[in-house]
């Protein structure tokens, strides 16, 4: 792929968002690719709003990978569920 075309599409992460339900005892996992977190978040809002879902958001996390590690990890990323919240 040449240098033109590797600007062309925006580099994904995958998010996950932890949340509780009304009606479960434990907590769930949403995940999205998104750009960065806050539009992980915009995708999760949005989901909810057209659903009708009636969940608090926990924790929102980023997936980590190096080829040289043997696992991934989850990196915390959940200050910017306190930022969205003021926001509203």
């Amino acid at each position: 792929m040449n240098k033109k075309n590797s600007n062309k599409y925006p580099k994904l992460f995958e998010y996950r968002i932890k949340y509780i339900s009304r009606n479960s005892r434990g907590h769930n996992y949403h995940y999205y690719l998104a750009e960065n977190a806050k539009k992980a978040i915009e995708y999760q809002l949005e989901m909810m709003d057209h659903k009708h879902w009636e969940i608090e958001l926990v924790t929102l996390e980023r997936k980590t990978f190096s080829p040289y590690a043997s696992k991934h990890r989850w990196v915390d990323e959940s200050d910017i569920l306190t930022q969205i919240t003021q926001e509203q």
